[in-house]
């Protein structure tokens, strides 16, 4: 076959390209511009990922016989050298096949110095580095480009940027514009902080000091309640951040008067104010019901605008190192937790790091870290567009971190992860002495491998489930 020829495909290409345009259609219509763009940008990062393991294992001599655009049965493509390159017809990804890439695999005894086995360690760690090397590059892009065009917050400065329509705030008096410099007594010195506070005050009456144009006002009010998701979980079809405000036509204050007004086994019709929505009525049955601390968090309802400033080039790659560095211990961290045999426990029960405490002047300070828990691609589609339409420094900021906690699981040393290829290349490396070159059993990692795939499958549609039913309220 000629170099650069087109490789002929069978005849039912033309209804798998109709499936796919299908698909494309069916997302825009259901998700939008938003999802489009998500699902177009994931494939773009995987197609990166994989880029990086061709270019390094061509430039060492490696045999690459295919590199693939999506999975499944063939569109289209085309084969120039020894490489065929082509789209196949589920978008899912991207995939480089490089000969050799095991011990078990049979190869061609006159092609053998040229697999991937048969290379210097070196060689083979560069390989299976590049794929996450190509996920933080992206990343380190991304950041310089958010501080030197974008810019970044102040951590220390920020003010009221929308009071929700009859929340606390509104009724308090508070305005955009507004710094809030306490609230019970505790100073708040950043957004993160408020944010603690506030939740661990539901229905309490505090003092709020606030900073109008230049002059310092106090102010008094109740701050408002919010069913978390173990409140939620009490009353099937009420949402995490549902404020209930009466319970069979009767006005109710909050949690603390819909305790005595339900019993568990019975069904009432609640009338329910969504998190930025109008109030709606729901046909609850109600559950075991949750005590008062687990079931509803503070509610302000207020939203931050800070100021941003931009960084010059040299100052943003500075700031996009160490930022990067930050994200990536913060995702060996997140994978430890999470992965762990408590972390994976709680996380099948439905609660993974439920949260912590933190004591802030004399305040107990309850973290819901819900939002924190692990997504499904589902529930990472519905935040990506989310993030989309709250603007370029969110999307942008989201990529980052998707791409650094990418980087950082592709180097977890199991298969079929790179980091797996890497371990069995530094063992065979230890192994190795006087000249005579260890390969590894590969044959007896298989069902270590089959557990770790079923393991991922498990997390995967446990987390779709949890997506589905009870996705968490970023908002």
């Amino acid at each position: 076959m000629n170099v650069g020829e087109r490789i002929p495909t069978d005849g039912n290409r033309g209804v798998r390209i109709l499936l796919v345009a299908a698909v494309v259609a069916s997302l825009a219509l259901i998700g939008g511009l938003p999802a489009v763009v998500f699902v177009a940008s994931l494939l773009v990062i995987l197609v990166l990922h994989e880029l990086g393991h061709y270019l390094v294992a061509r430039r060492c001599g490696m045999q690459v016989t295919e590199f693939f655009v999506g999975f499944g049965p063939r569109l289209w493509s085309f084969r120039r050298g020894e490489t065929e390159y082509g789209i196949k017809a589920v978008p899912a990804g991207a995939y480089v096949r490089i000969t050799g890439m095991n011990n078990l695999e049979v190869v061609d005894p006159t092609i053998e110095h040229r697999t991937f086995r048969a290379q210097s360690y070196p060689a083979r760690l560069a390989v299976m580095l590049a794929g996450s090397a190509t996920h933080f590059l992206v990343a380190a892009i991304l950041l310089v480009i958010v501080f030197s065009a974008i810019g970044r917050p102040d951590p220390n400065i920020w003010t009221v940027g929308e009071v929700v329509s009859g929340s606390a705030a509104e009724q308090m008096g508070v305005r955009e514009g507004d710094r809030i410099l306490s609230v019970g007594g505790v100073d708040i010195s950043d957004f993160e902080d408020f944010g603690y506070v506030v939740r661990a005050l539901p229905g309490r009456t505090v003092s709020v000091e606030l900073e109008r144009d230049g002059q310092v006002t106090r102010t008094i009010g109740e701050v408002g309640e919010r069913l978390t998701p173990a409140g939620a979980a009490a009353f099937p079809g009420v949402e995490p951040g549902d404020r209930v405000v009466a319970v069979d036509g009767r006005p109710v204050a909050g949690w603390a008067g819909l305790g005595p007004a339900v019993e568990e086994g019975k069904t009432y019709r609640l009338e329910v104010r969504r998190y930025l929505g109008a109030i709606e009525e729901v046909d609850v049955a109600v559950a075991e019901l949750p005590d008062e601390t687990a079931a509803v968090s503070g509610f302000f309802g207020v939203g931050a605008d800070r100021p941003m400033t931009t960084l010059g080039p040299v100052q943003a790659t500075r700031q996009a190192l160490a930022s990067l560095g930050d994200l990536g211990v913060a995702s060996v961290d997140a994978l430890i937790r999470i992965f762990s045999p408590s972390g994976l426990a709680s996380f099948v029960g439905g609660a993974v790091d439920a949260g912590s405490t933190d004591v802030r002047s004399g305040v107990v300070v309850s973290v819901e870290d819900d939002d924190r828990r692990v997504l499904s691609l589902y529930g990472i589609g519905r935040l990506g567009s989310a993030m989309f339409e709250s603007g370029a420094h969110n999307y942008l900021w989201f990529w980052v971190y998707l791409n650094v906690f990418f980087g950082v699981f592709n180097l977890v040393p199991v298969l079929p992860l790179d980091g797996g290829h890497i371990a069995i290349a530094t063992y065979e490396r230890l192994r190795s002495w006087g000249g005579r070159r260890y390969r590894a059993d590969v044959a007896k990692l298989i069902p270590l491998t089959w557990a770790v795939v079923t393991l991922l499958i498990g997390v995967t549609l446990v987390a779709l489930y949890r997506d589905i039913v009870d996705f968490p309220d970023f908002g």
